[in-house]
């Protein structure tokens, strides 16, 4: 689908507006049409030169330039990430994935140790870094970072932990709480348990430590009806800290039997 976009600026010369108008739209100056529609002079008599009013016209394919933003988007992505590991002296290069348009996959002799770290962290950390340095909201989607097929792998284990996790809170009766996770992972997590008629899921605090929580669904024939209010006091206990203990106070009975 064609477009028009349009604006008014004000330059010194036709190249001036057309340049100014191409950094704010990200599109190249000879994809641009510009009319002078007005102009004034400045100074005395005149003397100190002249302001243009200039009309900038972009005919835009929405499709074609959709997918030029995000190519760009991956290049830049890729450059930034290669660029990094190029400083921290690592044997690995980022390429856009083959099987996922929307990740760029590390690789290389570095790629599966340093590069993934402890359960991903160092990945998740490149990952924002570039989300970071690249946003702007007219791009998407969010660039996702692979390592040697780390996510795949760890999306099993996942799904893993999520049935392990199901079968505790159901056999115990309370909620379960997982350790800190980002969104991808969280989602898995939900993802795998959606389907259970005995088991509903929640993600709870703030990110970066925001967590899932796994609670089993009242069952009348198994809670009575007192079900409701009990998983609500397991909740509860869930959720508070237990007091730390304190020696027995001396002259006490706990003391003296001590």
């Amino acid at each position: 689908m064609i477009h028009e976009k349009k604006i008014t600026v004000e330059a010194s010369s036709i190249e001036e507006a057309l340049n100014d108008v191409s950094g704010r739209w990200q599109i190249p100056a000879e994809k641009l049409h510009a009319e002078i529609i007005g102009e004034e002079r400045k100074g005395f008599l005149g003397l100190g030169g002249k302001t243009l009013r200039v009309e900038i016209t972009a005919n835009l394919d929405e499709n074609h330039d959709a997918k030029e933003n995000r190519q760009d988007l991956f290049l830049r992505g890729a450059d930034f990430v290669n660029e990094t590991l190029k400083l921290m002296d690592f044997n690995a290069q980022a390429v856009i994935s083959e099987s996922d348009k929307n990740t760029l996959d590390i690789q290389g002799e570095d790629a599966s140790d340093y590069v993934v770290g402890r359960y991903g962290d160092a990945l998740k950390g490149m990952e924002y870094l570039v989300n970071l340095a690249l946003r702007d909201p007219k791009y998407e989607p969010r660039i996702k970072i692979d390592s040697c097929g780390y996510r795949e792998r760890r999306t099993k284990s996942l799904e893993r932990l999520a049935e392990a996790t199901a079968r505790q809170a159901v056999k115990y009766g309370r909620p379960v709480r997982l350790e800190p996770m980002a969104s991808w992972e969280r989602w898995v997590i939900h993802t795998t348990l959606k389907d259970r008629s005995d088991i509903t899921t929640e993600s709870v605090g703030e990110p970066p430590l925001r967590k899932v929580v796994v609670m089993p669904k009242y069952d009348p024939e198994r809670d009575g009806a007192a079900g409701p209010a009990m998983m609500r006091v397991r909740a509860r206990r869930e959720r508070v800290s237990r007091p730390v203990s304190r020696p027995p106070r001396r002259g006490s009975r706990r003391s003296a039997k001590q």
